[in-house]
């Protein structure tokens, strides 16, 4: 019976041994990060270690930083939306952390469902404009991982045939731009691009900013804010460029897509894009015989009206939300694990190497990889003298905002209706889309 006893011990110890040898312990806590799409490239140089991306890598460097914690990461599928998230939700298992684009989060960034991050971390190193959009009654519900953002694009070898200097910012004036596209029509060469077949978007409104108008103020998406004065003189303007010749012509049968092949096979002297799309296809019009060699590029900021400082342009972010819970040693994990890894140096430093994105911490400049790119250093330039315009991403109701512009902008575009009737249509409808 002793023997049978001191055998039975024996298998238990073992039993507990191999158990904690294969490294499960019940002490163990699991934490999940959804990482947004797919695996990121490790930047040049780094040895992968075995690690499909950048984030397992993070992740286990904070497993070893916080024993005892086992961090999961999974990826969202893209092909199908949220859906791996969703999934999630449905069987009421939500990420501890969740990193994606900003639009997904508008129903989660309250208490009942994130962590006030402020409590928990210092939300002071990023800079404040990106994190304002994220920060509700006081309190940040959102880290911004990452920074998209666009610039002016204009062809500097077009300046050299006029023999035009670009100016300094406070004289880089709506006026002087029309000025310069009298110089630039003489020679048979339109001075931008305003294309209107899929409406109003990203890349038309500074040209309304430019002015003072604005579709949203202080991150209040409650009322559209676009019938005044200042935007008018904003759409006047854009449509003077078409009706005196100096944009390219047929806006309404221009989209971004064709902004960007123009511009890169040197057919229009500026358009708002992101340094991607020059960097991508201005080798690639070259590669396929469009153009005989690359011409020299930057991107500025758009002009602004005289008295005004600047005009912001347009981006997006990559954010990370931290989920809470009714475990507190959880949640300082939780919101560890969104600070260190999710919104940390080390990632940030690969996207913005690897991928071309933007940092969001104060004094953090990555100058390797894409982020040594002349057109890459000229936008985060713009992007943080100029700031970002507000057009509503993180609005519940942003798509069904934006659906009345295409036909009522198309016929302002065309003469057919003035900017005044454009303006009280479009807050008419908008008014009963925010009334749902």
């Amino acid at each position: 019976m002793v023997l049978r006893k001191l055998f039975i011990s024996l298998l238990l110890l073992l039993s507990a041994f191999l158990l904690f040898a294969g490294g499960e312990r019940e002490d163990v806590m699991k934490l999940t990060w959804v990482a947004g799409g797919k695996p990121h490239a490790f930047p040049e140089g780094v040895d992968p270690q075995g690690f499909p991306g950048v984030q397992e890598k993070v992740a286990a460097d904070f497993e070893n930083a916080h024993p005892g914690v086992k961090v999961t990461v999974l990826y969202r599928d893209v092909t199908q939306g949220s859906l791996t998230v969703d999934a999630m939700m449905a069987r009421g298992e939500p990420p501890d952390v969740w990193l994606d684009a900003q639009g997904y989060f508008l129903k989660y960034m309250n208490d009942d469902y994130a962590l006030r991050l402020d409590e928990y971390v210092d939300t002071s190193i990023y800079y404040d404009y990106m994190v304002e959009p994220f920060t509700k009654n006081g309190h940040v519900y959102a880290l911004p991982q990452n920074n998209v953002a666009g610039g002016f694009a204009i062809n500097l070898d077009m300046l050299k045939l006029i023999g035009y200097d670009m100016p300094e910012q406070p004289d880089w004036t709506t006026d002087e731009f029309t000025r310069l596209s009298k110089r630039l029509q003489a020679v048979g060469i339109p001075s931008t691009m305003i294309s209107t077949m899929d409406g109003m978007h990203s890349w038309l409104w500074p040209w309304i900013y430019a002015f003072g108008g604005a579709l949203f103020e202080n991150q209040n998406h409650s009322k559209v804010t676009i019938n005044t004065p200042e935007a008018i003189k904003g759409f006047e303007y854009m449509k003077m460029l078409v009706d005196e010749g100096y944009a390219y012509p047929y806006p309404n049968e221009q989209s971004q897509d064709t902004a960007v092949e123009l511009f890169t096979t040197g057919r229009v002297f500026s358009s708002m894009m992101q340094n991607g799309h020059v960097n991508y296809w201005l080798p690639q019009q070259v590669a396929q015989g469009v153009i005989e060699k690359e011409f020299e590029v930057t991107f500025v900021e758009a002009p602004h009206e005289p008295g005004r400082e600047h005009t912001p342009t347009f981006g997006y972010f990559t954010v990370a939300v931290a989920h809470k819970s009714d475990n507190e040693e959880r949640n300082k994990m939780v919101a560890a694990l969104a600070y260190e890894t999710a919104v940390g140096k080390e990632y940030m430093y690969a996207l913005c190497t690897v991928g071309g994105g933007f940092p969001t911490i104060k004094g953090f400049a990555p100058a390797d990889g894409n982020a040594a790119k002349p057109m890459y250093k000229a936008i985060d330039q713009v992007r943080r003298n100029a700031g970002l315009m507000d057009l509503g991403a993180l609005s519940p109701l942003s798509e069904e905002l934006d659906r009345p512009w295409k036909p009522l902008v198309q016929a302002f575009i065309a003469g057919e209706i003035s900017v005044q009737d454009m303006l009280n249509q479009y807050e008419a409808e908008a008014k009963q889309i925010l009334a749902k």
